[in-house]
């Protein structure tokens, strides 16, 4: 109740506007147009608006119910699956430590920034691991990987991705398949849709500044003076080789709460930039097209189905022909007309659409079909679900020639 009352003006006035002016896009309903502007405002970059990281994350990670006859099984990952997740990971993040606060303990679900990266790759990567060794009280048989897909959107899209790479290159068995919806594979934020003056996605332009405002908080404090401490540990020792752009450099300033300025380019951090996408369980990468992720989940599907053709940021020239990793990874890529960040929260044909596609890709890479997945594509779907090839505005992030350097702006 006291939600509907806080959005009663922005739902009369979105509701007058749909009707005298018409929708955003043409194939909007009403409850479609209404969802978009309630979620456009909470995400608004507006100091009025603000609120405190904490207020933030309670919001983002609040439990919608269960639907009927879903059953819901809790369970705790024991810290024998942290160890063995902090092993693989010591071992494949080596040439990042110098730019890296690796002390972590497998507690619960951390969130940044109260938990830097490594964490949240740790506990997933964790409980990759208690899937195919669960402990005798777990309550079910080991899993075989190829039965396991690995699914997340937007941050936790880019969390999979990850989780995919870190798995690659530890040497696991690899899972069935890996889907995405509007995933964020590129913390740079260096492609050209992040900047679109034309998007109507409710995730803010950064030209309007780096990221949301938040109200200071005990959490934010916290975070500024570690990352403070952090940045200036990193300058001062100036252990082993430079990883980063000279775009990443910003005095006083840290571009994103997950990792630190000297790190944004590592792999498990911005998959995109990662030297080689090869050699990945098969993909379904999953995007609208008016949403500002829309060109780095383009951009990533493109390297990882064609590899010598698209090899990444220009200060990792070489790196993939040295790379132990050379067979394309099967993607399949689908961007959908008219829709915005993660759409599927919204009532529309093109969810239902995404929905049906993601089914059938799982029922295809678990075996359930007796279907072969069909080779790599980039498709375009309108909103009567029907397919065709990637437009011309889509193409434009291919000849990008600052992939993963950070734009001049700056954090809010």
């Amino acid at each position: 109740m006291a939600d509907f009352i806080k959005f009663s003006p922005l739902l009369i006035s979105t509701t007058i506007k749909h009707y005298l002016n018409g929708p955003p896009r043409p194939s909007w309903d009403l409850k479609c147009h209404v969802t978009w502007a309630v979620i456009r405002s909470i995400f608004s970059v507006s100091k009025s608006n603000a609120k405190t990281t904490e207020q933030m994350q309670e919001e983002s990670f609040r439990s919608a119910p269960a639907q009927a006859g879903v059953m819901i099984n809790e369970f705790k990952i024991n810290n024998q699956h942290g160890y063995e997740a902090q092993i693989h990971l010591e071992k494949i993040l080596k040439p990042y430590e110098h730019v890296l606060d690796t002390e972590i303990l497998v507690i619960d679900y951390r969130l940044a920034p109260q938990n830097q990266f490594p964490a949240a790759l740790q506990d997933a990567l964790a409980a990759y691991l208690y899937l195919l060794n669960p402990p005798k009280d777990a309550g079910f048989e080991p899993l075989n990987p190829k039965n396991i897909v690995i699914s997340g959107a937007s941050a936790g899209g880019g969390l999979s991705l990850a989780l995919g790479l870190a798995i690659r290159d530890a040497g696991l068995p690899s899972c069935a398949g890996i889907i995405c919806w509007s995933p964020m594979v590129d913390l740079t934020h260096s492609t050209p849709s992040m900047l679109d003056e034309e998007s109507i996605d409710f995730l803010p332009n950064l030209a309007k500044g780096f990221g949301v405002t938040h109200v200071e908080s005990q959490v934010s404090k916290e975070f500024k003076e570690k990352a403070a401490a952090l940045t200036a540990k990193i300058k001062k020792q100036n252990l082993g080789p430079k990883i980063w752009h000279d775009s990443f450099d910003r005095s006083d300033e840290r571009l994103e709460l997950y990792a630190p300025n000297e790190g944004l380019a590592i792999p498990y951090v911005s998959p995109m930039l990662a030297e080689s996408l090869c050699n990945l369980s098969p993909l379904l990468l999953v995007a609208g097209d008016d949403e500002r992720l829309r060109d780095e989940t383009i951009y990533f599907a493109h390297r990882s189905a064609e590899p010598t053709k698209y090899k990444g940021p220009s200060y990792n020239a070489g790196k993939f022909e040295k790379s132990p990793f050379k067979t394309p990874t099967n993607t399949t890529l689908e961007i959908y007309e008219e829709m915005v960040h993660v759409f599927q929260i919204l009532e529309h044909d093109s969810t239902t659409k995404s929905y049906e596609r993601t089914v059938e890709f799982i029922n295809k890479v678990t075996k359930v079909l007796n279907e072969p997945l069909p080779p790599s594509s980039y498709n375009c779907i309108n909103g009567k679900g029907e397919f065709g090839p990637l437009k011309e505005h889509h193409k434009k992030v291919l000849n990008w020639e600052n992939i993963g350097i950070v734009p001049n702006i700056t954090r809010n």
